[in-house]
C-alpha cells in the first residue's frame, strides 16, 4: 500500500470547503458501472436465494408448485390410462358377447351345412362348395346388422373349411396359437387390433380400421370339432371412448386445478407473510436500529465479500485492484450528548449518518462501527478518489446544521484515510487500522477535517 507523502497529512474542511450542494462528483471513475454491478450482484447473491434453496421463503411453494404440475400429469396420466383400459376392456368384452352370440346362432342355423357325421357317430366341420353361395348371402345378412365384416370357420386340424373371403378357403393356419388354444382348451379368444386395410362383405376396402378378433370353438355336445373366428369393426366404439376419454380427462384436469389452487392461495399467502417475516428478521440482523445503516457484524461481512470479489476480479486489467478505507467520528458528541440530552443525541448520529451515505456511490459500504464511529469501504478507488470522497462527506456535514426541537446544533466530522491494494484479511484489517490511526490525527490536528497516517 502507497501512501502520499505529505507534511500535511490532515486538512481541514471549513467554511471554506465544498457545500454538499457543490461537492465533486466522480462519475468520471472508470470502474463505477462495474463496481456498481458487482455491488447489484451481492445483493442478489445475498437475498436473491435459489428457488429450490432450502433457506428460500418461497421454496416450499415452489416446490409445491412442481410437486402439483407433476402431480396433475400424473394422476391425469393414470386416470385416463385406466379409463382407457376400463372402456376398452368392455368394448371387447360387448364385442365378444356379439360374436359368441351370432355364431351360436349361425351354427344353430346352419348345422346341417357346416357339420356332417361320420361313420363312427361323431361329426366334423365340412362345407360343400356348392353351399358356398347360398352360405355367403344367409352371412351377410347375419353379420351386417352386428359390424361383423369377416367370419372364418375352422375344423378341428385348422384348417379353413368357409370364410366370406373365399381366397383363404381351404388353407391351413397350424402356426396360430390363439386358435390352437381354443381348440385345445374351448375357452374363447379377444383381443383388440388395428388393420390398415380390410374387404368388407361387400368385397369394398376400407382403411384404418379397428377390430376385434374373437376365436370361440365350435361344440358337438361335450367334444371341440372346429372354431369360428369372427371379426368386428369396433372403430366407431373406439372413437367414441376417445371422445368420452378426452371429456373426462378435462373435466378431472379442471377439477384438479381447482383443488391444488385452494391448496395453493394459503400456502402463498404464508409463504408472503413468511417473507415479510424474514425481512423483517435480516433487518434487524443486519442494519443498526438507530441509523439504519449496516451494524458493525454485516458491515464487516460485506467488506469481506467486496475484498473476495476484488481478489476474483484480480486479472481484470481495466480494474483498479484497491480499495479505500474511512474511519468517520462525529466531533465532541459526547459534549452534544451532555449539553442536549441523549435523545436529541440520537436525533444528530441518524441525521449524520444518513448525510454521510448520501455523499457515497451507490456501491460504497457504510455502516456504524462503534459508538459515533463509521467506516466505510469504497471498492475499486484509489487514494486520490477516496480522498475527494472523504472531503465531501465533511463539506455535507458541515455545511448544513442539525435541527432538532428548534435547536440549531452545529456538527462536524473527522475522518481517517487508508487505502488497500490486496484483498487479503490481514491486509484489509491493516487498512482499516491505518485509517483509525487517521482520523485520530485529524482529531489531533483541530477536528473537522481528513488526515491520513
Amino acid at each position: 500500500m502507497a501512501q502520499p507523502d505529505s507534511t500535511d497529512t490532515a486538512q481541514p474542511i471549513g467554511r471554506g470547503g465544498k457545500a454538499a450542494g457543490g461537492a465533486e462528483r466522480l462519475d468520471e471513475d472508470p470502474s463505477r458501472s462495474v463496481a456498481a454491478a458487482s455491488a447489484a450482484d451481492s445483493l442478489l447473491t445475498e437475498a436473491g436465494l435459489g428457488l429450490f434453496d432450502r433457506r428460500n421463503p418461497r421454496y416450499l411453494l415452489n416446490l409445491f408448485s412442481v410437486l402439483s404440475v407433476l402431480s396433475v400429469a400424473v394422476i391425469l396420466l393414470l386416470v385416463g390410462y385406466g379409463v382407457y383400459r376400463v372402456y376398452s376392456s368392455e368394448m371387447i368384452k360387448g364385442a365378444e358377447n356379439d360374436a359368441v352370440a351370432v355364431a351360436q346362432a349361425i351354427f344353430g342355423q346352419e348345422q346341417r351345412v357346416l357339420a356332417v357325421r361320420d361313420p363312427d357317430g361323431g361329426e366334423r366341420i365340412r362345407v360343400a362348395r356348392e353351399e358356398f353361395a347360398g352360405l355367403d348371402e344367409r352371412m351377410r345378412k347375419y353379420l351386417h346388422p352386428f359390424d361383423m365384416y369377416k367370419i372364418k370357420v375352422f375344423s378341428r386340424d385348422k384348417t379353413i373349411v368357409y370364410s366370406t373371403d373365399h381366397s383363404i378357403i381351404g388353407k391351413v393356419d397350424s402356426d396360430n396359437v390363439r386358435l390352437d388354444r381354443v381348440l385345445r382348451s374351448g375357452a374363447v379368444d379377444s383381443r383388440l387390433q388395428s388393420k390398415d386395410k380390410v374387404a368388407d362383405l361387400a368385397g369394398e376396402e376400407r382403411f384404418n380400421v379397428d377390430v376385434v378378433e374373437t376365436y370361440l370353438p365350435i361344440r358337438a355336445g361335450d367334444a371341440i370339432i372346429g372354431s369360428f373366428e369372427v371379426y368386428i369393426d369396433v372403430s366407431r366404439a373406439r372413437n367414441r371412448i376417445a371422445t368420452v376419454l378426452a371429456s373426462s380427462i378435462a373435466i378431472l384436469f379442471v377439477v384438479l386445478v381447482v383443488v391444488f389452487a385452494g391448496l395453493y392461495v394459503p400456502m402463498w399467502r404464508g409463504t408472503l407473510w413468511l417473507e415479510q417475516a424474514q425481512d423483517e428478521l435480516h433487518v434487524l440482523a443486519t442494519t443498526d436500529s438507530l441509523t439504519r445503516i449496516f451494524n458493525r457484524r454485516h458491515l464487516l461481512d460485506r467488506i469481506r465479500e467486496e475484498s473476495t470479489r476484488m481478489s476474483r476480479e484480480a486479472g481484470v486489467r481495466s480494474l483498479p485492484h484497491v480499495a479505500g478505507f474511512l474511519m468517520v467520528d462525529i466531533d465532541h458528541f459526547k459534549r452534544i450528548n451532555d449539553e442536549h440530552g441523549h435523545p436529541v443525541g440520537d436525533v444528530v448520529l441518524r441525521e449524520i449518518s444518513s448525510r454521510l451515505k448520501r455523499a457515497l456511490r451507490t456501491y460504497d459500504v457504510i455502516g456504524r462501527y462503534g459508538g459515533e464511529e463509521f467506516l466505510v469501504m469504497l471498492p475499486r478507488t484509489d487514494f486520490e478518489n477516496a480522498k475527494k470522497i472523504a472531503e465531501r462527506m465533511c463539506a455535507i456535514v458541515h455545511a448544513t446544521p442539525v435541527r432538532v426541537d428548534g435547536k440549531s446544533i452545529r456538527a462536524t466530522v473527522s475522518i481517517g484515510i487508508a487505502t488497500s491494494d490486496g484483498s487479503a484479511e490481514d491486509m484489509v484489517d491493516a487498512a482499516i487500522r491505518r485509517a483509525d490511526m487517521g482520523m485520530y490525527k485529524a482529531k489531533n490536528a483541530g477536528r473537522d477535517r481528513v488526515a491520513w497516517a
